[in-house]
């Protein structure tokens, strides 16, 4: 197949770059997505975003690579336990393209972490569990007026998957929703993109949350439609 007119195109991106316009190829080249979290949602959707042609990746996350992890993390595999996450998603997506440029945060956010991460991005996505940390997610962004895409619960459920695309007032069951709902009526934050399900968790007699390959992943498959959409639309 015949490569479109641009220096940034390449061979493996033919599949998809055949259905889009030089500009859009450009824009996808260009972005710059700062990505929050790489676990069972965030390292699949990192996955994606390379594989889709994102140039300029910035990843977050402080946790190392536990063997319960290989079930459904894309970042994880038998050889790679104890391993930093970041460090082991960079040599994957470099794998994938060799281009990328990769950023790394290997921090816990919080208050004082927040100070240490470059913001000079054009999407943002949140795919960590930590309450407090997505909190300052939304006013971080929110501050600098960049979109961000935020994940809301993907554990205790193993029914075929069910996502949608929503405003956070819009949501319902999911109990992260319901506190994020009202922490951004409390801050006068009128908008708020989250991926998010309506089916039920199941509840369990202990606070380990349980999880299966297929339902994360999906997860991160909707946010990356989205992403990739937002960003050539």
């Amino acid at each position: 197949m015949t490569t479109k007119n641009t220096s940034y195109n390449l061979e493996f991106l033919d599949r998809f770059t055949m259905m889009l316009t030089d500009e859009q190829i450009r824009r996808l080249s260009s972005f710059r997505v700062l990505l929050f979290g790489v676990g069972g949602v965030g390292s699949a959707v990192a996955h994606m975003l390379v594989r889709s042609g994102i140039h300029d990746l910035r990843i977050v996350d402080f946790d190392d690579i536990d063997v319960t992890n290989i079930n459904r993390q894309m970042v994880a595999n038998s050889k790679n336990v104890g391993k930093l996450k970041v460090d082991e998603l960079e040599i994957q997506l470099k794998d994938i393209n060799p281009c990328t440029k990769i950023t790394k945060y290997p921090l816990k956010l919080d208050e004082n972490t927040i100070n240490e991460i470059n913001f000079d991005c054009d999407y943002i996505i949140d795919c960590i569990d930590d309450i407090k940390a997505k909190k300052l997610l939304i006013l971080k962004a929110n501050e600098k007026n960049i979109p961000l895409l935020s994940s809301m619960g993907a554990g205790n459920r193993m029914e075929i998957p069910e996502f949608k695309i929503a405003d956070i007032q819009k949501t319902s069951y999911d109990p992260i929703a319901k506190i994020l709902r009202k922490f951004c009526k409390e801050q006068g934050i009128k908008h708020l993109k989250v991926c998010f399900t309506t089916q039920k968790a199941l509840k369990f007699d202990c606070k380990t949350i349980a999880s299966v390959v297929y339902y994360p992943i999906n997860m991160a498959t909707i946010i990356t439609a989205e992403v990739i959409n937002d960003i050539i639309n």
